[in-house]
């Protein structure tokens, strides 16, 4: 019988003590069989997505609306000279990322600034007293966020990232390549942050 396990979401191990609001992760295996009725198969793969508050520290003044997010390319290759029941998969990056900030920001993110200019966000609809934004935003590189639950580091770019979080819940030898992060804050709500994860297992790595 294949495994099914319904329970409510706030006793998911991930989720308790962490501040995950929402975490899906969805895989499946390449499969061939070719002409002569040989199956290839390989690594599982998947995406991994996850959304969680991010609680502002004392030091974070923030009055108005902001968000800030970094996203990373990946190329998949197959390595052809390993057996057919080993085969390896390798996760290149591409060199190119896209960083930005709009409004205010948590002091856990930094990044290194390129171009910035304005844009503002008005609508009379509900009322001539309905507040205008004026805010700048700005394209960047080199993102770092420090906050919880999970650290972005610029060597994410580069590199698999190691979730402990995950360790009790992904198969040992598990992947996981950060293809997305970002920053939401609209006052008065909590901030949230959102990761989307590339996630690769073979039971021969």
């Amino acid at each position: 019988m294949a495994l099914c396990i319904c329970h409510i979401a706030a006793e998911f191990p991930i989720l308790e003590n962490s501040g995950i609001i929402a975490a899906n992760l969805r895989t499946n295996t390449d499969v061939i069989v070719t002409e002569g009725g040989l199956v290839l198969y390989g690594p599982a793969f998947g995406d991994l997505s996850v959304t969680a508050y991010a609680l502002l520290e004392s030091d974070d003044e923030l009055g108005c609306p902001g968000k800030a997010g970094v996203s990373y390319n990946w190329d998949k290759r197959y390595d052809c000279d390993t057996p057919y029941n080993d085969i390896q998969v390798y996760f290149i990056p591409r060199g190119r990322s896209r960083s930005y900030m709009d409004g205010d920001v948590t002091n856990k993110i930094s990044l290194t600034p390129l171009v910035s200019y304005k844009f503002f966000s008005a609508s009379a609809a509900s009322g001539p007293h309905t507040p205008y934004l004026l805010q700048e935003h700005t394209d960047a590189y080199n993102f770092v966020y420090t906050g919880s639950p999970i650290p972005i580091a610029i060597s994410d770019a580069y590199n698999n990232k190691h979730v402990g979080l995950f360790d009790g819940i992904l198969p040992t030898g598990s992947h996981l390549y950060l293809q997305s992060f970002s920053w939401n804050f609209v006052p008065p709500n909590v901030p949230t942050v959102s990761y989307s994860f590339l996630f690769t297992y073979s039971e021969n790595t």
